[in-house]
């Protein structure tokens, strides 16, 4: 009889394991983003920086008085 007591209502468990699930699920979303980002750049680098160092030579530098 004293065992009913102590039982787990189902609500807050199912409740928890919801929880679970959303956090699993966004904290794999935030790694494929990051993952994404960083196959960009390793892909893309290269020409990314080109495109910034052709902005450089191309600035003519002035003498300041």
């Amino acid at each position: 009889m004293t065992e009913d007591y102590y039982a787990e209502p189902m609500g807050e468990k199912k409740s928890n394991t919801t929880l679970i699930i959303i956090i699993v699920v966004v904290v794999v979303v935030i790694v494929l983003c990051c993952c994404c980002v960083l196959g960009t750049m390793l892909l893309g680098g290269p020409a990314i920086g080109n495109v910034f160092s052709n902005v450089i030579e191309e600035l003519e530098m002035t003498p300041v008085p």
